[in-house]
């Protein structure tokens, strides 16, 4: 595995055509999975240096564990990627605030970081690297000549160098401009935004979680706004919700035409957690309508939108063709049903739309475009998880009223 014979420089030019061979795999991998192709990793250039530098771990192990048993080497192999790949995931956080990949949704993970799939397939990795690639490739490098590979390894490490400088710059240049979006994300245009993110474009395209980081930072920013106002006005705006008292004139101007439209109408036929989809919506494009306007947001694009999330005519628990074929699932399928029944019967903006289309996420996994759109996905989960318990507690209630009460033992018998 090591070769006393070769030098410094043609070690260095093996860590290069490790580190581009990692380029090449995360490239056909992100490209596949995105559709597109992806300038992968984090330097400009095409090398990864985690790939390069597990190469050489697993070489240096696979020397002094060669007395070991298969099975121990490989495990050894596995866990000592697996820290590494830890290690870089946890630093970038740490000293960046950015997470640069999540395996949070796979099972058996540590912290996001590292997770038993990618771990296993590391292991694979490792052992076809150290049966068949390593060995050929030092067989052939140590044909080349020595002035060659010195001038070749000199070029590299320059060349190294200034890709790490420049790359480190453009991710903190990245956090930079992530940290001024959350801090006016409330005072900047939806252009100003998209503006922001277009300009790290490539970093997002090669580490597709950052999308997520950075949005899930985004909603939990909005919780807190949005918690901020809801406290000292919530019971006023649940009263409403409830009916007790009527909702503000400036609502229904912006609404009516779509509470009395013949087809929307039909939702007061169809189930959501404890009432109508008609009264859902109703109570989620209130609610979201408040939240704008003391946002200071489109809310009259936000009511519309929020209205129309769940255009849909049939019973999701129960749906087959032709409004749904059974296998396929509801909560995925129905935002484009309901962009479709509202295009066909109302005029629809781009934030409308965009409400309608995002309001599932992070379910759905593109996130939403404006700030109108992340209100209104705060305002369903928040509804219906309402909805949720409500329903919940009566159950619980009506099963205890069936439970006949035991006969108190103390009671004189006849």
């Amino acid at each position: 595995m090591l070769d006393d014979h070769l030098n410094f420089f043609y070690y260095i030019v093996l860590f290069a055509a490790y580190c581009f061979a990692g380029w090449v795999v995360e490239v056909v991998y992100r490209s596949l999975t995105q559709r597109k192709f992806v300038n992968a990793g984090f330097l400009l250039g095409p090398f990864i240096p985690i790939y390069g530098i597990s190469a050489f771990l697993v070489i240096v192990l696979e020397h002094f564990l060669r007395d070991w048993s298969v099975a121990l080497r490989l495990a050894v192999f596995g866990l000592v990627i697996s820290l590494l790949e830890y290690t870089t995931g946890y630093l970038s956080e740490k000293i960046f605030k950015l997470k640069l990949w999540d395996y949070s949704e796979y099972r058996f993970n540590l912290h996001g970081y590292v997770c038993l799939r990618f771990s296993l397939l590391w292991t694979l990795l490792a052992t076809g690297f150290v049966l068949f690639v390593h060995p050929e490739a030092l067989r052939r490098e140590a044909m080349l000549p020595g002035g060659l590979v010195q001038i070749v390894a000199i070029v590299f490490m320059l060349y190294f160098w200034i890709d790490c400088t420049f790359s480190v710059i453009s991710l903190a240049a990245f956090r930079k401009g992530v940290a001024y979006l959350y801090e006016e994300y409330f005072n900047l245009s939806s252009l100003e935004i998209e503006d922001i993110l277009k300009s790290f474009q490539r970093l997002r395209e090669a580490f597709p979680d950052l999308n997520k980081y950075v949005n899930q930072n985004i909603n939990r920013r909005i919780r807190i706004k949005v918690g901020s106002f809801l406290k000292p006005v919530s019971e006023k705006i649940f009263q409403e919700l409830d009916g007790r008292k009527p909702f503000e004139t400036e609502y229904y101007e912006t609404v009516g035409d779509i509470l009395q439209h013949e087809e929307f109408r039909k939702l007061k036929d169809y189930f959501h957690h404890n009432s109508s989809i008609y009264r859902h919506v109703h109570d989620v494009a209130y609610l979201s309508y408040r939240i704008s306007k003391f946002l200071r947001l489109d809310y009259r694009s936000t009511a519309r939108g929020a209205l129309l999330h769940d255009f849909f005519l049939y019973d999701w628990r129960h749906h087959d063709v032709p409004d749904l074929p059974r296998e396929k699932f509801h909560g995925l399928e129905h935002p484009k049903i309901a962009v479709a029944n509202a295009r066909k019967y109302f005029s629809l903006n781009d934030i409308e739309e965009d409400i309608i289309r995002k309001h599932m996420w992070p379910l759905t996994l593109v996130p939403p475009k404006y700030k109108e759109s992340y209100i209104v996905s705060f305002a369903d989960k928040y509804l219906s998880s309402r909805e949720f318990i409500s329903e919940y507690k009566k159950r619980i209630e009506a099963r205890r009223s069936k439970i006949p009460r035991r006969k108190d033992s103390s009671a004189p018998r006849s």
